[in-house]
């Protein structure tokens, strides 16, 4: 029921957003995305396969589209994706709907790759119910990947936030790992950190949320320099689900309905790629 609840408070946000509000990939003045993609292609021979995870109404998918990568784009709803196909038509045979916690989703993506770039934007991570499925998550992301693949993932950190909360409610539940919980991620999958960039973005308050928020997460680059590992039971899925990269469980986050003492709360409106 939980989950099902959340999936519908990530659904209503992202409908109710317009298109200008979804554009994280633009938002940097700092960098260039695909300055940085096109670099790392060229120094470290990566293919053009790409896969999107969350890629909600489809403008990052389309634009890599336009650059001549060989785009899969996924969202867990339906919606966005009738929504991504409507806005960008060249998409439609490129668009499957998937969650990226799922291991049977996964799979089936599994079987279609694996992949040369892996990108979640957005924050897409953060939509995990707890610590222990963010790491599943970030495991299936680093799965998907094919040896000497490129990975591009946003993602909000308690640190990035005063008191140093194990999650924030701001139109919907977003669990934060630490810095901790990411290096312990990145040193289990052998992953080579190429760059990290800091985002910020001030939101007003919204009808759920009656805060401003400012909302700072992490964009970084990883190198996968190591074949993908085995997995754990073959006939089950292709993707193995770790225990070694999962951080330590924290206490239960709270809802909107029941904040404890130490929850932030805050109005935001999140860009999406």
């Amino acid at each position: 029921m939980r989950d099902a609840q959340r999936r519908r408070e990530i659904r209503d946000y992202y409908l109710g957003i317009s298109a200008d509000e979804i554009t994280s990939h633009l938002t940097p003045a700092s960098f260039d995305l695909w300055e940085s993609i096109a670099r790392y292609r060229r120094e470290l021979r990566i293919g053009a396969r790409w896969l999107e995870i969350g890629g909600g109404m489809g403008d990052l998918a389309a634009a890599a589209l336009d650059r001549g990568y060989d785009v899969l784009m996924t969202d867990v709803q339906a919606e966005l994706l009738d929504t991504a196909a409507a806005r960008h038509p060249r998409l439609r045979t490129r668009l499957r709907r998937a969650d990226i916690f799922d291991a049977r989703d996964v799979a089936a993506l599994a079987a279609r790759g694996p992949f040369s770039i892996v990108a979640a934007v957005g924050a897409v991570l953060n939509h995990a119910r707890d610590q222990r499925e963010l790491a599943r998550g970030f495991d299936h992301l680093v799965a998907l990947g094919e040896p000497s693949s490129l990975l591009i993932v946003d993602l909000m950190l308690s640190e990035m936030f005063a008191g140093h909360p194990a999650s924030v409610w701001a139109d919907f539940l977003h669990v934060l790992p630490g810095f901790g919980d990411l290096a312990r991620l990145t040193r289990a999958f052998g992953l080579h950190v190429l760059e990290a960039h800091s985002l910020y973005h001030r939101y007003p308050p919204t009808a759920a949320c009656d805060r401003e928020f400012d909302e700072r997460m992490l964009r970084l680059f990883f190198h996968k320099r190591s074949p993908a590992r085995p997995p754990r039971g073959a006939a089950r899925s292709p993707v193995r689900e770790s225990r070694r990269a999962r951080p330590a469980p924290r206490r239960r986050a709270p809802t909107p309905d029941g904040d404890r003492p130490g929850t932030r709360r805050a109005g935001r409106r999140r860009p999406r790629a």
